[in-house]
């Protein structure tokens, strides 16, 4: 896990905590880590480490996936913000489905991300806000590791992606350049 570390601190920043998440049985953890200081100044991030230790597996198929998640946002005031318990509970809900979290996927939440925000679901992305070189990592053992952006939405953005699909959903955001970091941002759609 130290390369999956040191590939996440090389974007993300200097890990500054954790929390570790049991998920049922006490030999399967994973750790919801903060970062801050990293390539997108006044960022903290948040990531998980160790969910690369669970296959995941896509619908329609046999084979064995690994990912970490990511979020960030702007510096949140007096406290941590959303993103340690919105990785936790997606993070969890992976592992227990063994379930690949694909580009594209939308995932709701219990409620909105912050007090007054309209982000109310997560939309799995590439880390586009980072260099192409962050989207993967090879652990020690050679197993591939993709790194997926879990980007607040909005309700009505939210049912976009459903109707239309990622494809269109992320022309939308390539046009209309929204602050991805912003959990007050509006909607664009």
């Amino acid at each position: 896990m130290s390369v999956v570390l040191g590939h996440l601190e090389a974007r993300l920043g200097r890990m500054r905590g954790g929390w570790s998440v049991n998920l049922g049985d006490p030999a399967q953890k994973l750790t919801v880590c903060m970062f801050e200081g990293g390539n997108i100044p006044g960022v903290t991030s948040f990531a998980t480490l160790g969910l690369s230790e669970f296959a995941l597996k896509a619908p329609e198929g046999d084979q064995d996936y690994y990912l970490e998640l990511v979020g960030c946002q702007y510096a949140p005031d007096g406290g941590y913000g959303p993103f340690p318990g919105a990785l936790e509970g997606v993070a969890s809900q992976a592992v227990a489905e063994g379930r690949l979290i694909r580009r594209g996927d939308v995932i709701g939440l219990p409620g909105p991300m912050a007090p007054g925000s309209e982000m109310v679901a997560l939309y799995a992305a590439l880390p586009v806000y980072f260099d192409d070189g962050f989207s993967s990592v090879h652990r020690e053992d050679g197993r591939g590791v993709a790194i997926v952006w879990m980007i607040p939405i909005g309700a009505a953005e939210a049912d976009y992606v459903r109707a239309h699909g990622w494809a269109e959903f992320e022309a939308q955001l390539i046009a209309k350049d929204p602050d991805l970091l912003d959990l007050g941002r509006p909607q664009v759609l």
